[in-house]
């Protein structure tokens, strides 16, 4: 204790009033160990004295403590108690601070550890606030608009946050849940949260005890029957734990349960033989699903930490959690590791712009484990004098490289048939689920504690710590590469037989990796693909004695091929997905990605992840025979795998719809898609630019592409020193252009209109613009123009300044081509009202089609705006939709457009809140107008009735 017992009993008994000091030796005349006369003319020092010679120091406090309580003195028992608890708490503390300050390095000497703190570089943590179902609702229906909201509103999160109330409900989560990839730093976060709160500078206020659960130290206890006391105290410094006290505040608990996906028993199964009681002795598999459940100390808080491929085996346990994702190494935090891995600061930041350099390479470090492995490689290679950067490409590559460093073919000491029982250890223990090895697993696979010494020395193997004659890869994705060596070793096609089990074969691996549970082989059989790259598999064979058998990859692109035709045919052929493209990647073969993907014709990809989008970007451009790809990144892309993706529009003959997205563009990026779409083998017929930077004379060469029928620009038009660009250049005759959209919040957009030549243009849609002097000349300019084609126009939410709405009206009324107009989501009061219904004056409009959606129309508006409708002879589409119209402007409309000798065969009045009343009204109407009265809202009426674009493509 921090302060002498015999200092503090004299204390608490100076404390007491001449009678209760009185009753005190009374009840401890009552011990029969210590003699009635020496406690009878003590004083308090003397007494205090007495009691710890007598019962010894723990004792002594403790009859204190009982005797204050027989006494009523509540304040003072209660005092005692809880003084004597903080000093148990600081032991404790003290006791995790030792464990936790120092960390190994992976292929670091036996004990050789370096100081957390030196070493631990801060990691991005992103809140995901709302459940799956959701989440993916909302990607479907707003997409990008989607992920901008997230990242505009900084949905990161700090650790000190983690167990803040959601901002939805105010309701505190009592279960959070660290996801992310292998290697991403989970384990890394959950040791620096238990490390801060030790050393005081995290969560004081929360909790009084954090306790420290590692799955891989739980499997080897199996269906072990203990109490959850035991299972929690063995870091406990002292002899026993004062386990009742402790539990008496369950709220103030925090167990950290570090890697759920590596638990070997299930904790989904127990639902009826759930534990409650924390001292009661039960199979560590229902204590944990116990806890899990929230039936264990459901008051105390959970933090989990989980690869993302498993989250969803354990979802169903978990009350209401808070999914935080680990996004690994921002570019700071990237540069900020080299500099602390190489320890000198010059070198490091020279090895960091080495790899910045390479866009593959530097993405592949936002993964803190790539980044240990990269920078191990990048330190080796550097030594020897050769440039590491081309052979650290695939994740396959990098292990290769790695521990191709570490094995020497003439080495005495390494026996490679220790190799083949090693691979064959780590296959069994990956479909056993374990991943801590005890001496028993190594003689069933013919190995010895002296054969592995090697491995040891190499430091890919290692003796666990925790547990005495257990060993372990040095990380997991170690124990999955070493198994997918075993099957490029194995030559029989059902596996390697051992005494005790069965390896399942190739086959059945791959059927494995098919499933909804196939976490625990996914990486092995991203290793098996990395195989099959010429280069790795050269390195294979030279070092590890290893030739990638023919029937192997007959079997993997077999497979593949399989994969391919069932998720297309479950995705409606928009097809993407994140680990079966990594798959793909790892081979970095083009003719097996190509006969892969060989029948897909349409893919859609949203990339949220930095480690995603090489495998992505890489397996696009192999996809010959796609028609539509659209591809939206949610971060800067090096500018080479931009280069990439732009190379597909002349590779590929068969594409005709790209769409490209990313919140960060290089303009050097949109030239070079330029020069691409000009290039003579170019077929691309439809092109949309997402949240790109388009510089002005960007927008030029755009509308100049021979090819191009369709450009889509949701995108910020800027102005740029090649404004002024050759006139001969624009317009180009073999232009094909037939539709443009654009939308942006600037106005500086629909300068651009003045850039081309209109002769095939036929539908030009503005979005978010407001319409001031130079927008209406604009169009004036393009529709006067003698070769005008332009039919269709789209002016929605742009809102027109009422100075320029009669010029505005009078312009599009004069048109004689104009057949289609949209000014929907305009907001049109009287003096806009006025203004387009006085151009009926001068003009005598040519429409056939009038949309007018969500313009919030009052019924005196509607009363003005109908002899403007029944002055259009040639209107056959009208739609009104989403005005707030009630019974009265429906049977108003309806009336009037029946009295005059009009054309209009349909008519959609859709409004969010239909009444009955309405319903009966519109369908009584249906069966006495010459007109189709339609119910639809603006965008499903869009591709039933309005798609005036699908005739041009």
């Amino acid at each position: 204790m921090a302060e002498g017992i015999r200092c503090r009993l004299v204390r608490y008994l100076e404390d007491l009033t001449e009678e209760e000091l009185k009753k005190f030796k009374l009840y401890l005349k009552d011990e029969r160990s210590i003699p009635r006369g020496r406690v009878e003319g003590a004083d308090r020092a003397e007494l205090a004295e007495l009691l710890v010679s007598t019962f010894g120091k723990k004792k002594a406090w403790n009859l204190t403590k009982r005797f204050s309580k027989k006494m009523g003195l509540r304040g003072l028992w209660e005092r005692a108690g809880e003084e004597g608890l903080r000093d148990e708490r600081n032991k404790y503390r003290e006791r995790m601070k030792e464990k936790f300050q120092l960390m190994r390095e992976r292929n670091s000497r036996p004990g050789e550890h370096k100081l957390f703190h030196h070493r631990f570089t801060e990691l991005l943590l992103l809140r995901e606030y709302r459940d799956k179902k959701q989440k993916h609702h909302e990607l479907l229906v707003h997409g990008w608009k989607h992920a901008k909201v997230m990242q505009e509103q900084g949905q990161l999160i700090e650790m000190v946050a983690l167990f803040d109330p959601f901002k939805e409900t105010g309701v505190q989560p009592r279960t959070v849940v660290l996801q992310g990839a292998a290697g991403i730093g989970k384990t890394t976060l959950a040791s620096k949260v238990m490390l801060d709160w030790a050393e005081g500078n995290l969560f004081q206020e929360r909790f009084d005890y954090v306790f420290y659960l590692t799955c891989r130290e739980l499997n080897p206890l199996g269906e072990r029957e203990i109490s959850f006391v035991d299972l929690i105290a063995n870091d406990w410094p002292g002899p026993q734990a004062p386990m009742t006290e402790i539990m008496s505040q369950p709220e103030r608990l925090l167990f950290i349960i570090d890697g759920l996906d590596e638990l070997k028993f299930p904790c989904n199964e127990h639902r009826y033989d759930l534990c409650k009681d924390w001292k009661q002795k039960e199979p560590v598999s229902i204590l944990l699903s116990s806890l899990l459940r929230k039936t264990l100390l459901p008051e105390a808080c959970l933090l989990l930490t989980t690869r993302l491929t498993a989250l969803g085996k354990f979802s169903p346990l978990l009350e209401s959690p808070r999914h935080v994702e680990i996004l690994g190494f921002s570019v700071q935090h990237r540069e900020e590791y080299f500099c602390k891995f190489f320890r000198d600061k010059d070198l490091g930041e020279k090895a960091f712009h080495l790899v910045k350099g390479n866009g593959t390479l530097f993405t592949m470090c936002s993964v803190p484990l790539m980044n240990w492995i990269v920078c191990t490689c990048l330190k080796q290679q550097m030594e020897k004098g050769q440039n590491p950067v081309q052979a650290l490409k695939t994740t396959t590559a990098l292990y290769m490289c790695y521990l191709s460093n570490l094995i020497i073919p003439d080495d005495k000491n390494f026996i490679f048939q220790h190799l083949r029982d090693l691979c064959c250890l780590a296959a069994e223990g990956i479909w056993d689920r374990k991943v801590l090895f005890e001496e028993e697993d190594l003689r069933r696979n013919n190995l010895e504690a002296a054969d592995v010494s090697a491995f040891l020395d190499m430091n890919i193997f290692r003796k666990d710590s925790g547990c005495e004659n257990c060993y372990s890869f040095i990380h997991l994705s170690f124990q999955e590469f070493f198994a997918a060596m075993f099957y490029v070793m194995s030559t029989e096609e059902e596996g390697v037989k051992s005494s005790d089990s069965s390896i399942p074969s190739v086959r059945e691996l791959l059927e494995e990796c098919s499933g909804h549970n196939a976490s625990f082989v996914v990486l092995v059989v991203r290793f098996l693909f990395g195989f099959l790259n010429i280069e790795t598999a050269r390195d294979l064979e030279r070092k590890f004695r290893c030739r990638m058998s023919p029937k192997i990859k007959s079997q993997l692109l077999q497979w593949a091929q399989g994969e391919t035709e069932k998720k297309t045919q479950c995705s409606n052929f928009a097809f993407y997905f994140p680990e079966f493209y990594s798959h793909l990647y790892e081979t970095q073969d083009s003719e097996f990605v190509t006969q892969v993907l060989a029948n897909i014709w349409e893919i859609k990809i949203e990339v949220f992840h930095q480690y995603d989008v090489l495998n992505a970007a890489f397996c696009v451009k192999h996809c010959y025979r796609a028609r539509k790809i659209s591809f939206i990144c949610r971060f800067g892309l090096p500018a080479d795998v931009w280069q990439e993706l732009f190379s597909m529009v002349n590779k590929n003959p068969n594409l005709k719809e790209l769409t490209l997205g990313s919140f960060e563009f290089d303009g050097s990026c949109m030239e070079n898609l330029c020069k691409e779409l000009n290039h003579p083998n170019c077929k691309l017929e439809k092109l949309t630019l997402i949240d790109l930077e388009v510089t002005y004379s960007s927008c030029q060469h755009l509308f100049s592409s021979p090819s191009l029928k369709s450009l889509v620009l949701c995108s910020k038009i800027v102005k740029d020193d090649a404004m002024k660009l050759p006139h001969e250049i624009l317009g180009k005759k073999n232009s094909q252009l037939q539709i443009l959209r654009i939308s942006d919040f600037t106005g500086f957009a629909v300068n651009v209109l003045d850039l081309f030549s209109a002769e095939n243009l036929k539908s030009l849609h503005l979005f978010f613009i407001r319409i001031r002097e130079g927008v209406a000349e604009l169009l004036h300019n393009v529709l006067a123009k003698q070769d005008c084609k332009l039919q269709a126009i789209s002016l929605v939410n742009c809102r027109p300044h009422p100075a320029v709405c009669y010029k505005l009206f009078s312009v599009l009324g004069s048109s004689k081509s104009l057949k289609n107009l949209d000014l929907s989501y305009s907001i049109f009061g009287k003096e806009e009202i006025k203004c387009l219904c006085k151009t009926m004056e001068n003009q005598v409009w040519k429409l056939e089609i009038l949309r007018m959606s969500g313009c919030k129309l009052t019924v005196e508006c509607l009363r003005n705006l109908l002899p403007f409708f029944c002055s259009i002879k040639n209107l056959k589409k009208l739609d009104l939709s989403n005005n707030l119209f009630g019974e009265n402007e429906v049977n108003l409309l309806c009336e009037a457009l029946e009295k005059q000798d009009c054309n209009l065969q349909i008519l959609n009045v859709w409004e969010e809140d239909l009444s009955q009343t309405l319903k009966k009204i519109v369908t009584s109407l249906n069966s006495r107008k010459s007109f189709h009265i339609t119910w639809k809202n603006y965008h499903t009426a869009t591709k039933e009735f309005f798609d005036w674009d699908a005739e041009y493509m």
